[in-house]
């Protein structure tokens, strides 16, 4: 019951929609992205765990993971204003990717879980189009890096890097202003933000503001881009259970964060090229006994295009290393993970996917997994 209620409510959301424009002609777009199914998974390897050695492998079979269906739901409310409502379903169960400090196998979930639906993005859009601006206002994926915040590595494969989804992203709640600055032949598309608060999993419990910029030039077959975000984050009002343990003006406001990226993309007939390297830190994360936290990482894509809008290949290196993630501040986690993919197009947005991947992760106590997994799985987006 629980879950035809939640389905219910999706229907009637997107019957919000769509209701109005019967009645007033105005422009309903509907559309979807699919991740998965994945066919095959297969995953073997050695690891170390507290001191004990161990290899195996095992097979995750045909599954749906998180993120499985996304609905774009979008309505033209004026010719200016426009709504934007992306409910997403995943599957809760499903778990498949290798962890570090368990056993291999140890994390593998049942591919038959829930599925469990949540909000992807619900934002209002405003055009003013005589000053060339466009805010967004809700909650949304920013633009921090291409990678994460333009959905790339979405239609590129099937997994994101460490560095992309733990370093690189920024999901949170706030504004967006976008204005493209024109100088002669050259345009400097800038993204400004205010957002609620610095858009990690780090537990942010102040009224505080944060502000990001992020700017993407791009000088003939070179594109660049880059990203500053700071503001504080509160960490020092608040438990992990959220209980409250200091209400001070200075014990809310003086934990400040800063986020910063930047990466360069070329291309040049059949290849292409594009990396982004970025770093996060936290000051006196109190879940982190007090510590600093700090994470940094980078990644680089190399593509080459075999058929023209039918085969690409890949290979994707990506290094991320993120410290004080054990509650004491005391331990290192290193993320060194090498990915080799084809993509056949069966149609546009509907791409069958191989992978080969390597990775060698380990922390600086003891704990290590050294895995390589195959990977096929389908990507459709509509």
């Amino acid at each position: 019951m629980k879950k035809l209620a939640t389905l219910a409510g999706c229907a009637a959301l997107c019957a919000a929609f769509a209701l109005p424009s019967m009645a007033d002609d105005s422009l309903v777009t509907v559309g979807g992205h699919m991740k998965g199914p994945v066919l095959t998974d297969n995953v073997w390897g050695d690891y170390m765990v507290k001191g004990v050695k161990g290899s195996g492998g095992y097979s995750a079979g045909t599954y749906f993971t998180s993120h499985a269906f996304i609905l774009y739901v979008s309505k033209d409310i004026s010719d200016n204003v426009s709504v934007h409502a992306y409910p997403e379903f995943g599957n809760s169960g499903a778990g498949a990717t290798p962890s570090l400090g368990k056993a291999l196998g140890a994390n593998l979930k049942s591919t038959s879980g829930t599925i469990t639906p949540s909000l992807h993005e619900l934002t209002v859009n405003y055009n003013l189009p005589d000053a060339g601006v466009h805010l967004r206002a809700g909650y949304m994926s920013t633009y921090f890096t291409m990678d994460y915040g333009h959905e790339l590595f979405w239609g590129e494969e099937f997994n994101g890097g460490n560095y992309t989804l733990h370093g690189g992203s920024w999901h949170d709640s706030g504004l967006e202003a976008y204005k493209a600055f024109e100088f002669g032949d050259y345009s400097l598309p800038t993204y400004l933000y205010v957002l609620n608060g610095d858009g990690s999993d780090a537990r942010d419990n102040n009224n505080s503001r944060s502000v990001m910029l992020h700017v993407e030039p791009q000088f003939g077959p070179v594109k660049v881009f880059g990203s500053y975000g700071t503001g504080y984050w509160g960490d020092a009002v608040a438990s992990s259970t959220g209980t409250l343990i200091g209400s001070s003006e200075a014990g809310q406001k003086n934990k400040a964060f800063y986020r910063w990226t930047f990466g360069a993309e070329y291309a040049y007939k059949r290849f292409t090229v594009r990396g982004e390297m970025g770093a996060n830190k936290y000051d006196g994360q109190l879940l982190n006994g007090g510590a600093n936290a700090y994470n940094h990482g980078m990644y680089l894509k190399g593509f080459y295009t075999i058929l023209p809008e039918k085969l690409t290949a890949m290979v994707h290196y990506d290094n991320y290393v993120d410290n004080a993630v054990n509650g004491a501040g005391t331990k290192v986690e290193k993320y060194d993970t090498t990915y080799f993919g084809l993509n056949y197009d069966m149609a546009p947005s509907a791409t069958l996917m191989l992978g080969y991947t390597y990775g060698n992760w380990r922390d600086d106590v003891q704990d290590y997994v050294k895995f390589h997994r195959i990977e096929t799985a389908v990507r459709v987006t509509f």
